[in-house]
């Protein structure tokens, strides 16, 4: 995935409804992020998806995604493996939406990785 189509699916997210933040993140490490948090409250974040995806995998359990609300706005976290997607929107009437797009994008970027990997696997071997 090139990275002008990476910001660009990322940022078609960011502008649907009520959203106003993405970060996408891979264990510890943070992959996009288009919100107006600061850097030491991402790396705390960070911190507690990983924490809350280790939970989930301790109770045998395996979610894809789970919606929160708070004061100021609400949030979805997209589950996939060691991918975390996390949207913050204001309406939480929107959240099937929300889902849907998030999980669309995830999809085509595990896609994409896995043929990345394979089309370079196969390059080494030649």
């Amino acid at each position: 995935m090139s990275p002008q189509n990476f910001s660009s699916a990322l940022g078609a997210i960011r502008h649907a409804g009520s959203v106003f933040g993405v970060l996408l993140t891979r264990g510890h490490e943070v992959i996009y992020q288009d919100t107006t948090i600061p850097d030491s409250r991402v790396a705390e974040l960070v911190s507690i998806l990983d924490d809350i995806g280790y939970y989930f995998e301790q109770e045998k359990r395996n979610p894809d995604q789970l919606s929160f609300g708070y004061d100021g706005g609400n949030l979805l976290l997209q589950l996939r493996g060691d991918l975390r997607m996390v949207v913050f929107h204001h309406q939480a009437d929107e959240v099937d939406d929300v889902a849907k797009a998030s999980a669309a994008f995830l999809k085509d970027y595990g896609m994409n990785t896995l043929v990345e990997s394979w089309v370079c696997s196969k390059a080494a071997l030649a």
